[in-house]
């Protein structure tokens, strides 16, 4: 069970910046590492997705009560004064009170107005299945993948020098009879099975020379529902339930 509460304030943030998707270049490697290698990011990660979601589905019909729209104006126009050192400060149930930048420049004064009343709320806890380990240092293949619809998800990370897979995975669960299955596609375009995993949790193996050679950045990892028979199969059984890029960070 990872605690959002736990996260220091500036990840917290970073987190919904990932969310929201405006991160680039180092800052984005340095968000995805963290959001497979610790379980509280990766649980404040997911509590931004939900809380955006939401707004979204009620095109941002928030009505906040008179004393935090009152308090909203006050902070934006104390920022409008003061430019780009301003700072929102505010205190939060179950923390302690916190200083920290919006972003403005990236996310817009009415971004920061959203997200000052979202955080009035408290985060809920999110159940959100731990890595083994965190990745060792040195370049690795990440993938996320996702499937909104059906609340499937599944993050990797490869360490090639080590030879290392590790899959974190929610929301698969197979009918009786079969397994989750894990595939790899090269740039020949061919599947090659990588085994089963697990449908929730977490799980980690070392690669054996011949999968190491298929994974590489610019491949892609799918996963199919396939028969429990002990084996790996031949080739993926549709639907592809599944899958995304591998991406070197």
């Amino acid at each position: 069970m990872a605690d959002t509460a736990s996260l220091h304030e500036d990840d917290f943030l970073l987190a919904g910046e990932l969310s929201l998707g405006v991160l680039e270049g180092e800052e984005l490697s340095t968000a995805r590492r963290l959001q497979l290698s610790d379980t509280a990011f990766a649980a404040a990660v997911e509590w931004w997705d939900e809380r955006l979601a939401r707004m979204a589905e009620a095109d941002l019909a928030l009505v906040p009560s008179g004393d935090v729209l009152r308090g909203i104006h006050a902070t934006l126009d104390r920022i409008e004064g003061e430019g780009d050192t301003a700072q929102i400060t505010f205190e939060q149930p179950g923390r302690r009170p916190a200083g920290w930048s919006i972003g403005l420049a990236a996310l817009g004064t009415a971004m920061a107005a959203a997200a000052l009343v979202l955080f009035l709320s408290t985060p809920e806890t999110i159940t959100q299945p731990p890595l083994v380990e965190q990745p060792a240092e040195g370049p690795q293949l990440v993938a996320q993948l996702a499937d909104e619809n059906s609340g499937r998800r599944l993050a990797s990370v490869i360490d090639p020098a080590r030879g290392r897979l590790s899959v974190n995975a929610s929301g698969l669960s197979p009918e009786a009879g079969q397994i989750a299955e894990l595939w790899v596609i090269p740039a020949d375009g061919v599947p090659r099975s990588l085994g089963e995993i697990p449908g929730q949790g977490s799980f980690t193996r070392d690669l054996d020379a011949s999968e190491a050679s298929l994974i590489a950045a610019g491949a892609s990892l799918a996963v199919t529902f396939e028969q429990d028979e002990g084996i790996r199969h031949q080739e993926p059984s549709p639907p592809i339930l599944l899958v995304g890029q591998l991406d070197e960070v």
